[in-house]
Order: structure tokens, then C-alpha cells, then sequence
């Protein structure tokens, strides 16, 4: 069966199951879902089918544009850097004969939402976001409806630099139009984009949603993704959401795990400890057994729901590209192009090295390890290079997986209608009403069992409160601990004067000059970088053990399948005075149908707490104890936040359980009631409804063997080829 073939057999099937979407709503809601998803990426796959799509993808904020720079351009600022949320826009870069930007501008909608946020008393990151926005385009006094109105515009370049200009202006930190700009088209005459587009996402946790949803979008076109995540905040909270639920699965090919900005975490560890081959070997055992437990955890999630192919490319991101984009530079380009963070990270480094480590000096050969750029690029290559097997890989496991979702969709829809007109030909509505009358007696007994489990999850859940306050505690105590730095100054000592006359030029004699002494002298100094540096990792690795926790407390999986088994061993047990398997099948749906809250935590950007007072070294004693108090307040505030979130997170999973357990025999007997009303109905028109549930059967069964068929000759033709 080819692409056309199985677009007609889903064309087909929706036809024939319309009729029936009153009897079984749920289950051929979802065989339309994967109807939806067919045709959506066929359609893309016939569109682009020579177009391999390479997302760079991850927080805002994680690097991702300087890394795409550093790829592209050789580090040339093409991308301006996302200082904010606020600035963050989606860019696709393709090849073009000319240079060419494309302006994408929000909607008037989308522009009265902001408006609307701004306006509310919310303190949220997506309401101070919206007032950041128009207060942007206050600020360069911009007629927005004039601009939205726009829609798109396009705008020739003469070349790259006049690219960049134009590019800052709706993209950059203070352009002009930035706040009013969704997402940017850029087209180079790159004869390396021949075949290719690059995805610069400005991250799913954006707090536009408008620019998440087109992130989303992007994404779902995606054959490799290049995922970032910062070494100091390496795989926290929001990058496991990212990887374990929104990044769209269905058509990517291949993931690449890149651990960026490790000279970040190398200029926070170097302190501790005695070298530079110490501190990396240190920060990249640390981080590698963290992409190791993460991703297994997450790979193992996925293959619990019985989606093996997702786990597989999850477990190919145990062992991450650990890189540093600064480092790169400082290898490979003059000083002259450092821009303001290089130059301050290698003053970071270099100091560092100097006063812990004997005065150690980097290298070229340092910084080009640290860098590591030889392995990105390899990455990014082989993607080049694999294009055709990747587009070819993405549209063979199309079909296959088509089939083997519908499949089981079809199966569940046709075990629904036999079971259904099972009962129709072998029983009556009486036997059948007194049955069902008879189960609702026992339903008090069946319920009580489940709550009694559900009980056990609720006792566990609370008594994880008080371990996760003590780990938060003991947190803080290390995070507090700020240490000291030595710096040396040139101080004058004295003065001296001497005589610059010489005896055979008489013009000079009685000349004189002054000579200065100097020493240098040792200080202690504390770094409010590194106190902001200790908050935010404090606040991201909390948030990140906390999410952990929290989605350990209960495994919905599990919970769904113990309250099965325990219902299953109700109903077949003793001499009840009804026939159970009647209704096992209406149960279990009722237990699936069970669903719990997730933790959201929104921690902000903490980290102005202390660069909002402080910045730079401070020397002096009464500022650096202002500061060792501003950064234990700022933990004290964090810790509580946090705390609180995760508290009233727990009280809504223990509520939800317990709502769910108090309403468990109520939502069981309704599902026993909403059975028999069907069956009441049916029994009206008795024969009519029988032939309906034969057909809608014969097609299911028709379709699941026919699908059977073609795979084994996809097979058969696959091992001829093969042979």
C-alpha cells in the first residue's frame, strides 16, 4: 500500500465510521487524530521532499544563536543574541539567489492579548513580558496598527552586513520593530543551504505562547534537532519538559544533545579545585551521569506507554556534546571581535587560572578543547551528509507507523463493537438491566478496594513534604557559602627625581624628571557574578529535583494498572450473582480516564535580586557583607517560592486523588448507567443495530487484515532486496 493507497483507505475509513461517532466517541476521535497527523506530514513530506530541516532548539536564553554564529558564519553577530524573553523570535534561515529578509508581524489579536496582560495585575513571566513589549514600542513610538497591518515584508539585502543591520532592527535587542515581530525568514546565497533550512527557535518555554505554538510548529518539520541546554543548568525543569513533552517526536529523525556554555560552569567550579584538568574532568563526570539518569528515565517513561522508537532517540542523548561558543572564539578569533561577555568571561577564566592555579595560562589547545567544535560540526555534517538516508528514513517509517497506530485504534474500536453486539444477540434488556442493577450493588465493595490504593498513594504523597524541605534547607547552606577572591593592584609607593641633562648638549642641561615607585599589592574581593551565579543554580537545580520528585510521587501508569488488577480480581472473585465480564470492559474505561496535575514552577529571573544592587568586584567589607546578606535573602525568597509552589502542587495531587477516590463509585455506576442506556436503544431496533456493529466490525477487521498483508509483502520485498 502506497502513500495515495492508505491516504484513500483513511478517507474511506472516516466515512465509514462517521456514523458511528455517537456509539464510540472516544475511540474514533483518535482514529481521525491519526488521520490528521497522516495527512499533515505527508503533506509536508511532498513539500519539502528534498529539504532536510535542521531545528537549533532549547530555553530562551540558552546560546543558541551565538551557536548557530560561531556554525554558520564564523562567528559573525548574523543572529543578534536574545537578551530577554522579550527579544527571542523564530528565525528560518534557506538558501536564495539574494540576500532577503522577511518580516513576519503578529496579529491585531495577538497584539490585543499583550495589551490585555499588560494591563492585568498578574505578576507572571508572560504579563511582565506583554508589558515589556509595549513598552518597547512606547519607547520608539511606533504606530502598531500601522505596523501590523503590514503582515509580512519582505526586504532585499545588498549583502550580509546589510542583512545584519536590517535584521537587528526586528529581531535585535533594541530594534525598532522587535516587540512588534512574530518570527524572521532569512534567505543567504549560501551554496551550503542548497537543500537545507536552519530553525533558530527562541525556545518552548517562551512565555509568548503565540511563539511557542510557532516553535511547535517549526518543529514538527524537523528532521534533526540540535537541543541546547546550559552546562550550569544542564537538563533542569523546563529543559525535561521540553524533551519529555513537547518536543514534537513524529518526524525527527535524529537528536543531538549539546551541553553549551561550559566555560561558564568551568569559571564556577574552577575555584574548588586545583587545576584546569581537575575542574573539567570534575564538571564533565557531573554532567554526564546526569544525561545519563535523565534520559534513561525519560526513555523508560516513553517505553512504558509502548513507544519504543521514541525511547530509542532518547537514550542517543545519554552522552552529550559537551562546548563552549566563547571558547571557540577565543581560539579562533582576534580580540577585536570579542564582544562585551567574551571579553568579561575571559577575564573570568584567565584571573581564575592566575589565582588557583598557580598562574596557569590557557592555551590554544585549551580553549579549542573546551570549544569543541570539532565535534559539533562533525554533528552537524553528518546530518549534511546523511540527508537523503534521513528524508528517506522519515518517509519509510510513515507508512509502518500510520499502520501500526491505526491498527491498534481499529482494534480497540472493534473489541468495543463486538463486545457490544455480543450482548445484543445473546442477551436480553431485562437480564441485562437486572445485571447491571446487580453490579451496582457490589459497586459500593469494588470501590472501596480501589480507594483503599488510592488511599496508599495519597499517605505517600504527603509524606515526601517533609524530605523535600530538608534537602531545599541543606541546599541553601551550600549555595551561601561565597567565597573570596584575591586580586592584585598597582599602588604608588614614592617619587624620585633625576637629572635627563647631558654634557655635550648644552640645551639640555638643568633638564630634570620624575620618576614614580610602585608595588603591587594582594586584595580580597568578592564577585557579584558569582553570587548570582550561586542563586540561579540553586534555584534551577532546586526546581529541577523538585520537578524530579514531584513526578516520582506518583507513576499514573502504574497507579492505572494496580487499580486494574485489583479491579479485574473483584470482579471474578466469588459468587457475586452476576456476570463480571459484562463489565469489565466499561470499568476499565472509566479508570483510564483518571488524570492527575503536573508542577509548573516559575521561578523568573531570580538572579536581578542581586544584579539589580550589585555588580562587578567588591573590595570593600561592609559591601561584601551587604552582599553574603542580599544573596542569603535571595536564597531565603527562592527556597520559599519554590516551597511553596511545590506545597500547593502536592495539595492539588493529594485533592485530586482524593477527589477522584470519593468519586469513584459515582463516575464507575454512571459508566455502568451510560452502557445501558446505550443498549436501551439498541434493543429499540434490535436487528438494525446488530448489522450496524457487524459492519462497523467487517471494516475494521477488513482494514486490520489488509494492512497485515501489505506489511508482510513490504517484507517479503524488503529481504529480496536485501538478499
Amino acid at each position: 500500500m502506497n502513500d495515495i493507497g492508505l491516504k484513500q483507505t483513511l478517507r474511506h475509513l472516516h466515512n465509514a465510521l462517521s456514523d458511528h461517532e455517537s456509539r464510540f466517541s472516544r475511540e474514533i476521535e483518535a482514529v481521525y487524530e491519526l488521520e490528521n497527523d497522516f495527512l499533515t506530514e505527508l503533506q509536508r513530506i511532498e513539500a519539502d521532499e528534498q529539504c532536510l530541516s535542521i531545528g537549533i532548539m532549547g530555553q530562551v536564553k540558552a546560546g543558541k544563536s551565538s551557536f548557530l554564529n560561531a556554525l554558520l558564519f564564523d562567528g559573525q553577530p548574523v543572529l543578534p543574541e536574545a537578551a530577554t524573553p522579550k527579544t527571542a523570535n523564530l528565525t528560518r534561515i534557506t538558501y536564495g539567489e539574494q540576500p532577503q529578509l522577511s518580516v513576519h508581524y503578529y496579529s491585531p489579536e495577538e497584539w490585543e492579548g499583550f495589551t490585555q496582560a499588560a494591563a492585568s495585575e498578574a505578576d507572571s513571566v508572560s504579563t511582565r513580558v506583554a508589558r515589556d513589549l509595549l513598552q518597547m514600542v512606547k519607547t520608539h513610538g511606533i504606530d502598531v496598527a500601522e505596523v501590523l497591518a503590514r503582515c509580512t515584508e519582505t526586504f532585499p539585502a545588498t549583502g550580509v552586513a546589510d542583512l545584519m543591520g536590517r535584521l537587528n532592527d526586528y529581531v535585535g535587542e533594541n530594534g525598532r520593530y522587535t516587540a512588534l515581530a512574530k518570527f524572521t525568514e532569512i534567505q543567504l546565497p549560501l551554496p551550503e543551504l542548497h537543500g537545507f533550512e536552519i530553525i533558530d527557535t527562541p525556545g518552548m518555554n517562551d512565555p509568548v505562547e503565540s511563539r511557542t505554538q510557532k516553535t511547535r510548529e517549526y518543529m514538527a518539520r524537523c528532521d534533526v534537532v540540535f537541543f541546547l541546554s546550559r552546562c550550569s543548568q544542564f537538563l533542569d525543569q523546563s529543559d525535561m519538559e521540553l524533551l519529555g513533552k513537547h518536543l514534537p517526536v513524529k518526524g525527527i529523525k535524529r537528536l543531538v544533545l549539546v551541553a553549551g556554555q561550559l566555560d561558564g560552569v568551568i569559571s564556577d567550579d574552577g575555584f574548588d579545585r586545583a587545576s584546569l584538568a581537575e575542574t573539567e574532568k570534575n564538571v564533565r563526570t557531573r554532567l554526564a551521569r546526569r544525561a545519563e539518569a535523565e534520559m534513561e528515565q525519560q526513555a523508560a517513561q516513553r517505553e512504558q506507554g509502548g513507544n519504543g522508537k521514541v525511547a530509542a532517540l532518547l537514550r542517543s542523548l545519554k552522552t552529550p556534546i559537551l562546548a563552549s561558543t566563547y571558547a571557540h572564539g577565543y581560539a579562533h578569533w582576534d580580540e577585536s571581535r570579542w564582544g562585551k561577555g567574551m571579553r568579561h568571561m575571559h577575564q573570568e577564566l584567565t584571573g581564575m587560572a592566575k589565582d588557583s592555579w598557580g598562574n596557569y595560562t590557557f592555551t590554544r589547545e585549551d580553549w579549542e578543547r573546551i570549544g569543541n567544535f570539532g565535534a559539533l560540526t562533525a554533528a552537524y555534517e553528518s546530518a549534511r551528509q546523511d540527508k537523503l538516508p534521513l528524508l528517506r528514513a522519515r518517509r519509510d517509517d510513515l507508512m509502518p507507523r500510520t499502520r501500526e497506530n491505526l491498527a491498534n485504534a481499529l482494534d480497540e474500536l472493534a473489541a468495543a463493537a463486538e463486545h457490544r453486539m455480543a450482548r445484543l444477540k445473546t442477551g436480553d434488556i431485562k437480564s441485562i438491566e437486572a445485571n447491571t442493577r446487580a453490579c451496582e450493588g457490589k459497586m459500593a465493595g469494588i470501590a472501596d478496594k480501589l480507594r483503599g490504593i488510592i488511599n496508599l498513594e495519597v499517605e505517600k504523597a504527603r509524606s515526601t513534604a517533609g524530605t523535600v524541605k530538608a534537602e531545599l534547607q541543606n541546599g541553601i547552606g551550600a549555595a551561601s557559602n561565597l567565597q573570596t577572591r584575591t586580586g592584585t593592584k598597582k599602588e604608588k609607593t614614592g617619587e624620585y627625581t633625576i637629572s635627563t641633562s647631558t654634557w655635550y648638549k648644552p640645551w639640555t642641561w638643568g633638564d630634570k624628571e620624575t620618576i614614580e615607585e610602585f608595588s603591587y599589592v594582594t586584595y580580597e574581593y568578592i564577585a557579584a557574578a558569582d553570587a548570582v551565579e550561586r542563586l540561579v543554580n540553586y534555584a534551577n537545580e532546586s526546581a529541577a529535583s523538585l520537578s524530579r520528585t514531584f513526578n516520582n510521587i506518583i507513576n499514573m501508569t502504574r497507579l492505572r494498572a494496580e487499580l486494574k488488577r485489583s479491579l479485574i480480581d473483584e470482579l471474578t472473585t466469588g459468587n457475586q450473582g452476576f456476570d463480571p465480564a459484562e463489565f469489565r470492559r466499561t470499568l476499565e474505561g472509566t479508570l483510564n480516564a483518571l488524570k492527575l496535575p503536573t508542577l509548573k514552577l516559575d521561578i523568573g529571573d531570580c538572579g536581578q535580586l542581586i544584579s539589580d544592587k550589585f555588580s562587578g568586584n567588591i573590595r570593600k567589607d561592609k559591601k561584601i557583607a551587604a552582599l553574603r546578606e542580599t544573596l542569603r535573602e535571595s536564597l531565603a525568597l527562592v527556597h520559599g517560592k519554590l516551597l511553596g509552589s511545590f506545597e500547593a502542587a502536592l495539595k492539588k495531587l493529594c485533592d485530586e486523588l482524593e477527589a477522584g477516590r470519593d468519586s469513584l463509585e459515582q463516575k464507575l455506576t454512571a459508566s455502568l448507567r451510560d452502557e445501558l442506556a446505550q443498549l436501551r436503544s439498541d434493543f429499540t431496533n434490535r436487528e438494525a443495530e446488530i448489522k450496524a456493529y457487524e459492519d462497523l466490525v467487517q471494516t475494521c477487521r477488513k482494514e486490520l487484515k489488509n494492512w497485515a498483508e501489505a506489511a508482510v509483502r513490504t517484507a517479503s520485498v524488503d529481504h529480496i532486496g536485501a538478499d
